[in-house]
């Protein structure tokens, strides 16, 4: 079934290179917006197909391009946020390793695997389905989907593959969409992990498809996805003989990756999840009549009802059939039982979580600009979410299931100025008035200001908020085979304040921030869940600089970070991501970039890996860093075609002891080479 799926998006993607369709419809500034909910604040980042790739002021606003237009959607507002296209042509290698999901992260080895990022202010708040959080890089939500708007048929087709049968690991995407008329567009995408792992037990599937369209004109904006993702990730418990990785040559005999000795087999976690979005928009208005010579008439909108709808299902299922009967201490227990203190059921590991959401808001908006004198745009809304779980519980002596139904209105504005030059501003705030979130808040505001010197723009901005976040009903209540709790956590409370500086003379972005957390939740050293009633401070500077001599370019993103309680929330003192490549344009038609690359960080007690829990916990037995990730690799972009060949963890051959690994008990793959192909099709 698959494979035909795959042929006839295949066919349909090759003929969109030969059909001709409608022109596109670049909606106008007053229906683009900059992110009201970004964190990552300005100055926005060129599109790197179309510059240099080094970070400067970009103002999306006014990008035209020429084949597509392309946008986010905020789920609340209804606001399309215009984001650049996938047309990198510059570092795209990097695009499509773990480790290029960060200046430093943590992950169990293949492309598809369980990630967390390692620079705090990357990581977003616990979801209420948490198992799915492992994999923020795969997911995607309705606020993340791109849509499309375009002038013929797009296509893009994307394959990586890297090793050797049989532990080959590959991913290929695809994306089709086109126009029927001017005003509708209808897309479908599709994205295939199937890695085997270098590693014994490792194997890492993802199968995701989305559907997804828009259907624009004056009055009416509507946008919907329909998208479905499972994902099989077989779980190993991490290698328990590091020599194999440190010092091969101590073993005394010769061995392949997957001979190195592992906690567990025949263990996996499979996630399967749906998800249903639509989102209508009336515009309120009126006719200006253009004074010209065909004396045209242009809408403009006033004010705005909006209505949109979200669907998530969820189910998590962890199992192992790893049943062998061993004796530890001179009890019988299966072999994979051996690796936890506590067993609340005795039959094989069979533990399942299922989640769903019904979330749904109406809000009304005030357009900025729609009069000289309207200097900024306010929306209002009101949402209800209904949640359902279900997992297993304990009847006597018999496994049943326990169900739980809760549901949370919140009220909440936005007041945003987004136009002009000199100011721009993001005010927001959300209450939670009745139900689960009774209580919980969130106050945030950006603000952005930009001023010339010596005819280059500089860009400053800063962000602060203040949030109390009640506690979700999986981290208050979990049962399972090996952890099984019935807590009940006080809320959470964040305050935050950083700022960003641009420099466009010497092309450096500085960016710091601070934030205190009290009643913090997380997941300590015996991997039980705990919150920390007092205070803890993370401080994090960042800089981000670009220098370039002919063809000779040096990125580097350097972060340092700190913490007040490195067991609460541990975090390394300096995080780097070094890229030192030659770029060059050959024939007029091929761009050529040759360099390595590598990131680092101190040593430090990096988070650790639970399998049962699909969480990261704070382990204080071993410090993971002071070892670089680099990789030697050619970037090739040839029209509408982008190649690369990679040498992964290159520096393995020389950096002895070898020490890459990414979390504890998790190397990351060998040295190896990797391939990778982009092609985009379109008139």
């Amino acid at each position: 079934m698959k494979k035909m799926i795959f042929i006839a998006l295949w066919i349909s993607v090759c003929v969109s290179a030969s059909m001709a369709q409608a022109r596109v419809i670049l909606p106008d500034s007053t229906q683009m917006t900059t992110n009201p909910d970004s964190v990552d604040l300005l100055p926005r980042q060129v599109p790197q197909g179309l510059d240099h790739g080094h970070e400067e002021p970009f103002d999306t606003i006014n990008l035209k391009l020429p084949a597509a237009t392309v946008w986010h959607l905020h789920p609340r507002s209804g606001d399309r946020i215009i984001v650049p296209m996938d047309t990198l042509k510059y570092n795209f290698q990097q695009t499509t390793v773990p480790d290029g999901y960060s200046v430093a992260g943590g992950y169990l080895g293949p492309v598809g695997s369980p990630f967390i990022s390692k620079i705090f202010f990357e990581r977003d708040e616990t979801g209420q389905f948490p198992f799915y959080d492992a994999y923020k890089p795969y997911n995607k939500s309705p606020g993340q989907q791109i849509f499309y708007n375009t002038r013929v048929p797009y296509a893009k087709l994307d394959y990586q593959t890297a090793g050797t049968r049989p532990l080959r690991e590959q991913r290929l995407r695809a994306l089709l969409t086109t126009n029927f008329g001017k005003r509708l567009n209808i897309g479908l995408e599709g994205d295939l992990i199937n890695a085997k792992g270098l590693y014994k037990s490792q194997e890492n599937k993802h199968n995701d498809w989305g559907l997804f369209g828009n259907y624009l004109s004056d009055r009416f904006e509507t946008h919907f996805l329909a998208s479905t993702s499972t994902l099989k990730h077989f779980e190993n418990g991490g290698v328990t003989d590091e020599r194999f990785i440190r010092e091969p040559e101590s073993v005394g005999q010769n061995f392949s990756t997957v001979d190195i000795p592992v906690k567990f087999t025949n263990t996996w976690n499979k996630i399967k999840t749906d998800q249903l979005f639509f989102s209508g928009k009336y515009n309120l208005g009126y006719s200006d009549q253009k004074k010209d010579s065909l004396n045209s008439s242009e809408f403009i909108p006033v004010a705005s009802a909006i209505f949109t709808s979200h669907y998530t299902g969820q189910d998590r299922r962890f199992l192992s059939y790893d049943t062998a009967q061993v004796t530890v201490e001179g009890k019988d227990m299966q072999r994979i039982d051996q690796f936890y203190p506590n067993r609340f059921y005795n039959t094989a590991v069979d533990d399942s979580t299922t989640f769903s959401s019904f979330k749904n808001t109406f809000a009304l908006s005030l357009r900025e600009g729609f009069k000289p004198w309207v200097k900024f745009g306010l929306t209002g809304y009101i949402e209800h979410e209904l949640r359902n779980f279900s997992m297993i519980d304990s009847v006597n002596t018999t496994i049943g299931r326990t169900k739980h139904r809760e549901s949370s209105v919140f009220i909440g504005g936005i007041l945003n100025k987004q136009q002009g030059e000199n100011l721009r501003f993001n005010l927001q705030a959300n209450l939670g008035v009745v139900g689960a979130d009774l209580g919980k808040f969130n106050l945030e505001g950006e603000v952005e200001t930009g001023f010339n010197i010596a005819g280059k723009r500089t860009l400053l901005s800063g962000h602060a908020y203040v949030k109390n976040i009640t506690t979700n009903y999986l981290q208050k209540h979990y049962h399972s085979k090996y952890f099984w709790w019935d807590k009940n956590f006080g809320d959470t409370r964040r305050v935050f304040l950083g700022g960003k500086l641009y420099i466009p003379f010497t092309n450096t972005t500085l960016s710091a921030g601070v934030e205190n957390l009290q009643n913090y939740i997380y997941f300590d050293k015996d991997r039980n869940i705990a919150q920390h009633s007092s205070n803890v401070q993370v401080l994090s500077v960042r800089v981000d600089q670009y220098m370039k001599l002919g063809i000779f370019n040096w990125d580097n993103q350097v972060v340092y970070q700190t913490s007040s309680d490195q067991e609460v929330i541990p975090v390394p003192m300096v995080s780097i991501y070094s890229n030192m490549y030659l770029k060059a344009l050959i024939a007029k038609e091929l761009t050529l970039q040759f360099g390595v690359d590598a990131h680092y960080h101190t040593s430090y007690f990096s988070p650790g890996y639970e399998p049962a829990l699909l969480q990261f916990y704070n382990q204080r037995e071993k410090e993971i860093g002071n070892y670089p990730i680099a990789t030697v690799y050619a970037n090739m972009h040839l029209k509408q075609t982008r190649f690369f060949v990679m040498l992964y963890n290159a520096a393995s051959a020389v950096w002895k002891p070898r020490e890459y690994f990414s979390l504890p008990g998790y190397p990351v793959n060998p040295m190896m080479i990797k391939l990778g192909l982009s092609v985009d099709l379109h008139n």
